[in-house]
């Protein structure tokens, strides 16, 4: 078995990515949701995983969709910034497990 380390970036505002960089991740500062699919279209070969910062994009839907066109996994992490959703826990418990 081959194991090859990938690269975690993480996008979002200046502010925030000092701790995420202090961590040791890479980062991509990014204000409004085009400079974010500007990252992720232009993120190195190596990135296994994308985290956009919720409250730097006004439709997670859209740049996870855009997103799913480069083969990158994004995951867009809610921050005390981003507005409050409600969340059905059995809907992503099922689509987590391939039932829905």
């Amino acid at each position: 078995m081959v194991t090859r380390k990938a690269r975690i970036l993480v996008v979002g505002d200046k502010l925030n990515l000092p701790l995420f960089r202090s961590a040791g991740l890479s980062v991509r500062e990014a204000e409004n949701e085009e400079e974010v699919l500007e990252a992720i279209r232009s993120a190195p070969r190596d990135t296994g995983l994308v985290i956009v910062l919720k409250h730097v994009v006004r439709d997670p839907t859209r740049v996870v969709k855009e997103a799913e066109k480069t083969g990158l996994p994004v995951l867009v992490l809610p921050t005390p910034w981003s507005p409050a959703e409600k969340i059905n826990v059995e809907k992503l418990l099922a689509k987590a497990l391939g039932l829905g």
